[in-house]
């Protein structure tokens, strides 16, 4: 009977050292959250550390300890200390979505830790690793088509961007896209280089700005950049057929009187609605 009630007596105190343990914790998160709504992440920051090392079950404490760490980094600092809170809150945010990587809002936080701290390579191996096990995620291969045009690797960007018509090849507007990019690199990134490098690109954007004109006909936006496309193809066709290239002009003339029939048209029908 004594052996029972002995270790009846150890079962309390082990439950109510538990007891005691959650409290202290919560304790701990309540101040922490009320510095945080302060923006005083300094004290946040410790009181979130203090609830992790009492009772380490909150997951969320994780994302916490990260957040705070983000307010206390001042952007274009690059002294260690401050360095250090960029280290720390890339850390505890990649070890939070390991376990949560549903969690749209901490993933958005990390990647603008991860921009704001001029480390956009991570970022993209970020999401790399990310699609290994969710290849299907329109919105990882969005961001990175976004971040290797934000680094200025326009064929890596446009790789990305060609991977999104893929996965999103019902919405016209990921062809347009794609056309976009492809003009923009033409008219803007490839100076000198070989002219059937840039027929190929331009015949690309031109194909995918057409894809998106047959599945939305008055789609005047994707006609517009279509007819910029013909105006660049005029001007490589002009090095060695100036015949071909004023016929490209006149294509490209046909475009956009079209395109301004359908601009004319909506201007109008909003007119009317008014």
């Amino acid at each position: 009977m004594k052996k029972v009630l002995c270790l009846i007596a150890a079962l309390t105190l082990a439950l109510s050292s538990l007891g005691c343990t959650k409290i202290q914790a919560r304790m701990e998160i309540k101040a922490a959250n009320e510095a945080y709504q302060k923006e005083d992440w300094s004290t946040a920051l410790q009181h979130y550390k203090r609830a992790r090392q009492i009772d380490p079950s909150f997951d969320d404490l994780t994302r916490l300890v990260g957040y705070s760490e983000i307010g206390l980094y001042v952007p274009d600092d690059k002294t260690p200390k401050n360095e250090a809170h960029a280290d720390a809150a890339i850390l505890e945010l990649n070890n939070y979505l390991q376990k949560k990587p549903e969690d749209r809002i901490a993933r958005d936080a990390l990647i603008n830790m991860y921009l704001n701290a001029n480390r956009t390579t991570q970022a993209i191996d970020y999401f790399v690793n990310y699609l290994k096990n969710h290849p299907a995620d329109l919105e990882a291969v969005k961001s990175i088509a976004t971040l290797y045009a934000k680094q200025g690797d326009f064929n890596k960007s446009l790789e990305w961007y060609e991977k999104i018509t893929l996965l999103d090849a019902k919405n016209p507007e990921s062809f347009y896209i794609f056309g976009v990019v492809c003009y923009e690199k033409v008219s803007k990134n490839m100076a000198g280089a070989d002219p059937a490098q840039k027929m190929d690109l331009i015949n690309k954007g031109k194909a995918s700005l057409q894809h998106a004109i047959d599945m939305k006909p008055d789609y005047a936006e994707a006609m517009a950049y279509l007819n910029l496309l013909w105006r660049q193809q005029a001007l490589v066709d002009a090095i060695t057929d100036p015949v071909k290239a004023q016929a490209d002009v006149a294509q490209a003339d046909a475009i956009r009187n079209q395109t301004m029939q359908i601009l004319n048209a909506r201007k109008a029908a909003g007119a009317k609605k008014s």
